[in-house]
């Protein structure tokens, strides 16, 4: 008889009670079809405030293979990850959200692709409809951006929505910094990776988090996200540190020149305002850039745990 092959599906909930039902009987659905592999479902419930967790007691009560974590409070989506690749056991892990935007029909396709020898299979997605347009641009910004600074590690619109094959989700789980950005562990870590491509649907109910989180944190996590995988904008700020200390030299040489051959010439108020706040502006560029980093150094010396688990349903 052949051994079945054993699939952790790792995900997280926060305020998704709309939700949880249909994605437990879409997955169901889903591997009834996939008759060599044996599932387990290890949501993670992140702090929720509606009934979650009320959720997914019941259905964990009424089917063994759901395995419920109930987080302390809320904790980033990507440390909500962290909890289930702790607690995963099978040969391979599937990571995904819980709204239905990572479709759970889309799992035969990344099966199909790790039984041709991926280690690592990426959904990348194609279109954003149901996404705002600032947002959207705001997205590729960053994909290219950080693609750019990390010399291709990070590759573009690929979500969190991914197949990894235990020795995979082993070697990410041994990485324990404290920002957690789980697409570029994955792509440190390496292995084999292939990619598929969907089109990402809309929420099948409630509203997306995402979307709601003010403009200003999402811009905060993205820079946070690059800085903590490229040195890139410190080698920016010394290159450019050079490059004006070469033109105030030049500058300098100039002046001199000039003074002893003309004579002091008549002040421009304006050239010199517009020095100094260019040279201020560079300097606090400098200094902001040095105190991301800084601040990302002051969260991984506190070696505070990635999340507390307060309760469990089994």
């Amino acid at each position: 008889m052949q051994k079945l092959t054993s699939v952790d599906i790792l995900t997280s909930a926060y305020n998704e009670e709309e939700c949880l039902p249909e994605l437990f009987h879409r997955l169901d659905l889903v591997f009834l079809g996939e008759e060599n592999y044996a599932y387990r479902i290890l949501i993670v419930d992140n702090g929720s405030e509606d009934s979650t967790w009320e959720i997914i007691k019941e259905h964990a009560r009424r089917n063994p293979k759901i395995h419920g974590f109930r987080m302390s409070r809320n904790f980033t989506l990507d440390a909500a990850f962290t909890c289930g690749l702790d607690n995963a056991e099978s040969d391979i892990a599937i990571i995904m959200t819980s709204d239905l935007q990572d479709p759970p029909e889309t799992i035969p396709e990344l099966l199909r692709a790790y039984e041709l020898g991926s280690d690592q299979v990426l959904v990348k997605i194609k279109s954003r409809d149901q996404v705002p347009i600032l947002r959207r641009i705001l997205s590729g910004l960053f994909y290219k951006i950080a693609k750019k600074m990390t010399e291709g590690m990070l590759p573009e619109s690929v979500s969190d929505f991914r197949l990894v094959s235990k020795k995979t989700y082993q070697s990410i789980r041994r990485l324990r910094e404290n920002h957690r950005f789980l697409r570029g562990l994955g792509s440190w870590v390496g292995f084999k990776t292939s990619y598929v491509e969907i089109n990402r649907p809309a929420r099948f109910a409630g509203e997306s988090k995402w979307i709601k989180m003010s403009l200003a944190k999402v811009i905060g996590q993205a820079t946070r996200s690059i800085l903590a995988y490229s040195a890139m904008p410190l080698m920016l700020v010394s290159f450019i540190g050079v490059f004006f200390s070469f033109l105030s030299l030049i500058g300098l040489v100039v002046a001199s020149i000039t003074w002893l051959v003309g004579g002091v010439p008549f002040a421009g108020y304006g050239s010199i305002v517009g020095l100094i706040c260019l040279g201020f502006s560079l300097t606090m560029l400098a200094i902001g850039i040095l105190a991301q980093y800084l601040a990302l150094i002051y969260e991984e010396v506190k070696g505070r745990p990635l999340y507390i688990v307060s309760e469990t349903s089994f």
